[in-house]
């Protein structure tokens, strides 16, 4: 079965990774590219990973802090806030999820995610921004923002819960 708009001789057949890829490839900016890699092998090279995860946390909170969110009074509110800020920098979007225990914020499409495809501590700076916004937002103090590890590079996962 043909898929992706082929026609019956194939013309027009694109695999579905080399689409993908050819959107990372664009989703970070070329003049960011080469500076992003040879921080990154900088940050590898010159920090444990937990280190450098906790450096881009705090690069995340100076960076929601320069993009304030309006007071809102819902998690849907809250989501809008955000996105309007991702949006607004191309920097992807977000999914608020509350579930029973917790809140799950689901992020694709970070130019991070797209130029940084090895370690995992670039997660650190949405984590940071996502702390200090909702802690803006109201956050109690015995909760707080970790990332989850996944399988998809273009995903990143945070759960909001207590802290133990």
């Amino acid at each position: 079965m043909r898929r992706w708009g082929a026609d019956a001789q194939g013309n027009g057949l694109v695999n579905p990774a080399e689409l993908l890829d050819g959107y990372r490839d664009r989703s970070c900016a070329r003049q960011w590219r080469g500076f992003l890699q040879a921080m990154a092998a900088e940050f590898d090279q010159a920090l444990p990973e937990e280190e450098s995860a906790r450096l881009m946390a705090r690069i995340g909170q100076r960076f929601a802090d320069a993009h304030g969110l309006p007071p809102v009074g819902t998690v849907e509110a809250l989501q809008a806030s955000v996105n309007a800020v991702w949006a607004d920098c191309e920097w992807g979007w977000a999914r608020f999820e509350e579930r029973a225990d917790q809140l799950r914020i689901v992020h694709a499409a970070s130019p991070l995610a797209a130029a940084l495809a090895g370690g995992a501590w670039h997660h650190g700076f949405l984590e940071g921004a996502y702390r200090h916004w909702l802690r803006g937002a109201g956050m109690l103090a015995v909760l707080d923002v970790r990332h989850l590890a996944t399988g998809n590079r273009d995903v990143s996962i945070f759960t909001v819960g207590r802290v133990f």
